[in-house]
């Protein structure tokens, strides 16, 4: 009897102590070293597993470890900065860690003849995509948030977890969707006529690597209106990496864009995108941006966007590469062609965060929600511990008071 009391005692322990080896979350704030000022967008994971988050524009970052990293370390990387390793190990519970960037004063540095000509470059990264990135079933987890605002008020807020079954990069068969949490307001006062509503299938479109098709510059078309130049061999994110300059050919206008592309040394893997509408496009009527597929109108209103700029990164998970993380910003203004009326200019934020890559799950899932579903229409009951347990970006703002301020509005309709 001694001996049984003992085990089941041992056993209470290891129940009570499980919760507090479970996981582990990190708090942390990046600065410029010389500047001090806080670095947004800055990649915060474990390094090589899929597991992270970004830091908001005041730099503040939250991340939940779980227990099977320990011996794992955080990667901190942003370009433009040397990227930092933080063994997990030596992190402590409740820790608020503050991490200073140093500017990366690397050059560019000189290239070989060969490889000045980028579009042997681009045309070799298009062929190593089977090989450089995860081809077999996945499944990805993603922080969701889009946030539509003028100068004075917010006009709609939309926030979402949900993960992504994906067959394999190149595979043909169509992702799968299950929403995991959601919340949506809209300022229905002073923002009734329109919605920005994304879908899955819109924000995954996104994934270059994934839908070359709808990329408007790698495709075969694409690819014939723009030129493109080696600007030489930077640190990216702690790989070496062509930076890629590209932008329209002379005349050409529709689907046409300017920007930066980056392709791995060593792997040939398209790693980072940065670009947006060429000026010629961005007075065109509005042509595979996310606003497009985003923006639901009635008839009489006509779009005129004034910005877009988007921003694509992947990851290396074990020795693949996948998805990171999607950012988009624009802005436009909203016309009444029947009234004559111009409302104020709208701008708009949108972040999809890969938060957590899973590699060993091989059987699909029922998708919960549909690739063309509209993802404000789904709505989980929240309070401010509404994401304790995911993993997401920080807000640039008070979002619980936002959501709230968007509740009064639409009351006061």
């Amino acid at each position: 009897m001694k001996k049984i009391s003992l085990l089941a005692l041992s056993l209470l322990m290891l129940l009570w102590l499980t919760p507090a080896l479970a996981q582990m979350t990190v708090n942390g704030k990046v600065i410029d070293a010389d500047d001090k000022k806080p670095v947004e967008q800055v990649s915060v994971s474990i390094n090589l597993k899929g597991v992270g988050t970004a830091t908001n524009t005041a730099g503040l970052f939250t991340l939940i470890i779980p227990a099977g990293n320990s011996k794992d370390s955080l990667k901190i990387s942003s370009i433009g900065y040397q990227t930092q390793s933080i063994a997990i190990a030596n992190l402590k519970k409740g820790e608020q860690l503050n991490i200073t960037l140093k500017i990366n004063t690397t050059q560019l540095s000189e290239v070989t003849i060969a490889y000045y000509d980028a579009d042997k470059i681009i045309q070799k990264a298009i062929a190593s995509i089977p090989n450089n990135f995860i081809n077999y079933r996945h499944v990805l987890r993603g922080f969701y948030r889009l946030y539509t605002y003028n100068t004075q008020d917010p006009l709609q807020l939309s926030e979402a977890v949900f993960d992504v079954y994906n067959f394999g990069y190149g595979d043909p068969h169509a992702d799968l969707f299950r929403l995991e949490k959601a919340r949506s307001e809209k300022n229905a006062r002073d923002f009734n006529a329109v919605e920005v509503s994304q879908k899955p299938n819109s924000i995954f479109e996104l994934d270059i690597i994934n839908h070359l098709h709808a990329s408007g510059f790698l495709t075969t078309y694409g690819l014939t209106r723009h030129t493109f130049k080696v600007n030489g061999i930077v640190d990216m994110q702690g790989y070496r990496a062509y930076e890629i300059a590209f932008r329209e050919i002379d005349g050409a206008v529709e689907g046409t864009y300017r920007g930066k592309l980056y392709v791995d040394v060593k792997t040939n893997a398209f790693i980072h995108f940065d670009f947006g509408l060429s000026p010629a496009n961005l007075r065109e009527p509005i042509n595979r941006t996310f606003i497009q597929r985003s923006l639901i109108k009635p008839g009489n209103l006509d779009v005129n966007l004034k910005s877009d700029r988007t921003k694509i990164s992947y990851q290396q998970v074990g020795n693949k590469w996948v998805l990171s993380s999607i950012e988009g910003n624009s802005s436009f203004v909203l016309q009444d062609t029947a009234k004559h009326i111009d409302y104020p200019t709208a701008r708009v934020k949108f972040n999809y965060q890969i938060t957590q890559v899973d590699t060993t799950e091989q059987d699909s899932f029922s998708a919960k929600i549909g690739r063309n579903d509209n993802i404000n229409a789904y709505k989980s009951n929240g309070n401010s511990s509404f994401w304790k347990d995911y993993n997401i970006i920080l807000s640039d703002y008070n979002v619980d008071d936002t959501f709230k301020k968007l509740k009064e509005y639409k009351k006061a309709k």
